[in-house]
Parts: structure tokens; C-alpha cells; sequence
């Protein structure tokens, strides 16, 4: 799949990005925060995230952002990330919650919320997911960009909130192969991957509920 400079990374509001051959996969960097919250039956109720972007990334996003005596006005802000929030719905934000007989949906976002600390862009928000066959007591999350333009690292204090007693295994993506590492270094030359080929560097989170702690 070839990527041109309209999506070097979609999650911005227009094609502002120089019509110039991409080069090497991911292009973008976040590191993500996330709590998860559970229902009163130990099903997954909301996604708390909290994602930090590279500097690199940061410092283009907010080029051009009104700013008020030296500082980033809060409106600019909040527009960037209601843009931001808008495109991501488009992915489902990157989050697929897969149950063992479906997956949940997200139902869009909430609290959404941009800063600009310490040099480095941040947004927050919630996430409420809809399960149409009841409560999901098992549930694994799998975060990643499935293009691999941006490249998804989990903090690993993820933690869990609500009435029911679940438990979490979180799992970062391990090494690629051989063959998976030179279609990532020929990315270099060629502006393209697989489809699908952020799958192998997700993160994943396993929440069971199920049983007591």
C-alpha cells in the first residue's frame, strides 16, 4: 500500500503534509497511557487513554496554532483535538476489544482533551464500548495502527477500575522475523507494507473478570 503525503498521518484535519515520497514505517511515535473501567457484571464498560506523540510529530501538529502571549491558545487546542478525535473514530482509535465470540465497538469519545507539555503534544480521552451480546467478562485489547504509519508503545501500568475483580496480562509486541524485518527496512525504499502489517506490533491487553483476584 503506498502512502502519500495527504496521509502521513491521517489523524491530522486536511492534507497539510508536502507532497513528497514517504519514507520509512512508522513515521509517528505514542506512547500510551490507558485505564481501563469495568461494569457492575465485570464487563468492559470504558477506555481511559491518555497518548503522548514523539516531539517530532508534536512540533509539525502544532505549527500554525494561534497562540496567546507566548502560550497555545485553548481553543487552538481544542480544535486540534477535535480533529484529531474525528479522525481516529475513522480507525476506531486504534483500539480493537475482541471477546471470544465478538468483538466490542467503540462508541465514540468523550473528556477529549489536547496539552502541549515539555515539548511533546498530549490527548486524552474516553472511550465507552458497546458489547451486543451482554457483558464481556474476557476480553483482549489489541492496540495498533494496522498500516504501521504510527507505532504504538503501551506504558505497562495499565489498570483496571469498577465493581468487579478482574485481572490483566499485558503483552508487548516481540521481535519480527527475519522476513517481517526486511519488508520494514525495504519500506525505506518502496513507501509500503503489507496490509495488515501493524497487527504484528500490537500491544495487547488481556482483562479477565471472570473469576476473583
Amino acid at each position: 500500500m503506498r502512502l502519500g503525503g495527504c496521509i502521513v498521518f491521517f489523524l491530522m484535519l486536511a492534507c497539510v503534509v508536502p507532497p513528497a515520497p514517504v519514507l520509512a514505517h512508522p513515521h509517528v511515535y505514542v506512547d500510551v497511557e490507558m485505564r481501563i473501567e469495568t461494569t457492575d457484571e465485570g464487563g468492559l464498560a470504558r477506555i481511559h487513554y491518555e497518548w503522548f506523540f514523539d516531539d517530532l510529530y508534536s512540533a509539525f501538529a502544532i505549527q500554525g496554532l494561534k497562540r496567546e502571549k507566548g502560550v497555545l491558545a485553548r481553543e487552538a487546542l481544542a480544535k486540534l483535538a477535535e480533529d484529531m478525535i474525528e479522525r481516529l473514530d475513522e480507525v476506531n482509535f486504534f483500539t480493537h476489544a475482541l471477546a471470544p465470540d465478538h468483538e466490542l465497538q467503540p462508541v465514540g469519545a468523550q473528556n477529549i482533551l489536547a496539552r502541549f507539555e515539555a515539548g511533546r503534544l498530549r490527548l486524552s480521552f474516553t472511550l465507552p464500548m458497546r458489547s451486543f451480546t451482554g457483558a464481556a467478562r474476557q476480553v483482549d485489547l489489541r492496540i495498533f495502527d494496522p498500516q504501521y504509519v504510527v507505532a504504538m508503545s503501551l506504558v505497562e501500568n495499565v489498570r483496571v477500575a469498577g465493581p468487579a475483580h478482574c485481572r490483566l496480562d499485558v503483552r508487548k509486541p516481540g521481535p519480527l522475523d527475519a522476513k517481517d524485518m526486511r519488508q520494514l527496512d525495504d519500506s525505506i525504499r518502496t513507501s509500503q507494507l503489507p496490509d495488515g502489517f501493524g497487527a504484528k506490533l500490537a500491544n495487547v491487553v488481556r482483562m479477565d473478570c471472570s473469576k476473583p483476584n
